[in-house]
């Protein structure tokens, strides 16, 4: 969990905390109240904002807004001045921390879409979704990979592979059978190629039917070479939150004090 707490460096309110239900009753001091709830909203706005592109000072824009991570920051209420804005997602927590070097080889062959080979090797096949270029022949925002315009000429006109509605059990590398999809993959005729012959990371590329997409397949083999993810270093986006939104928070609960007691 990421999460960050509201908090105040006031004396004031500390002691507001303590004593408002026993002498004034739970209805005490409104607009304090008021005004540390809409400083949680500020921060939660502020924070989802961020993971929807908007810049935070100090800190790098997100690479890829993403709405589910803006929805998944949440606040939490724990006591009259006491709340934390907080997220339980996986993606944040991997920007916030930053991930370790990964070998592939040594974690994705071996899991429960494994797959083995005749000679006893662990392998997993990824599939890796293109998308179309756009008017101006530039890649579309939700796609990391994109078919060029030239090679988009003729990937167009691919015959297209189809993926069935049967499927077959097959074994992975602990032993468990798995049902594999099965598929009538697209051959080369008179009307077309079944298969894009290229160069670079499109060769092999496949036409799916029914506007299913444009896909490479690539394996993971324990034994093959590559598939290293170097480390990421990870973006304090927490700490630059705080920086920005601190002395604006602290000015708002400093208006409610201003009302309730006249400080």
């Amino acid at each position: 969990m990421i999460k960050f707490d509201v908090t105040v460096d006031s004396d004031l309110l500390e002691e507001l905390a303590f004593r408002l239900p026993t002498i004034f009753g739970e209805k005490a001091a409104p607009a304090t109240k008021a005004a540390f709830e809409a400083s949680a909203r500020y921060v939660q706005g502020m924070w989802k904002g961020w993971a929807m592109g908007s810049p935070i000072k100090g800190v790098q824009d997100i690479k890829k807004p993403n709405s589910k991570l803006a929805a998944s920051i949440k606040i939490k209420k724990h006591g009259v001045f006491d709340t934390e804005i907080y997220t339980e997602s996986l993606y944040m927590q991997r920007i916030q921390e930053g991930t370790d070097t990964l070998d592939m080889k040594e974690t994705h062959p071996y899991g429960r879409k494994s797959r083995v080979s005749k000679k006893g090797v662990p392998y997993l096949i990824v599939p890796f979704r293109w998308g179309t270029p756009n008017q101006e022949g530039k890649g579309r925002a939700n796609f990391k990979n994109f078919i060029p315009v030239e090679a988009f000429k003729t990937i167009k006109k691919m015959n297209t592979s189809k993926r069935l509605d049967s499927t077959h059990p097959e074994k992975n590398f602990s032993g468990q059978d798995i049902q594999r999809s099965e598929y009538n993959w697209a051959k080369n005729d008179e009307d077309g190629i079944g298969r894009y012959d290229g160069e670079g990371d499109m060769n092999g590329m496949v036409r799916m039917s029914g506007g299913g997409g444009y896909f490479t397949f690539r394996v993971i083999s324990a034994e093959g070479e590559g598939w290293i993810r170097r480390a990421v270093p990870g973006i304090d986006v927490v700490s630059a939150l705080e920086s920005e939104v601190k002395p604006i928070i602290e000015d708002i609960i400093q208006a409610g004090l201003e009302v309730d007691i006249g400080i």
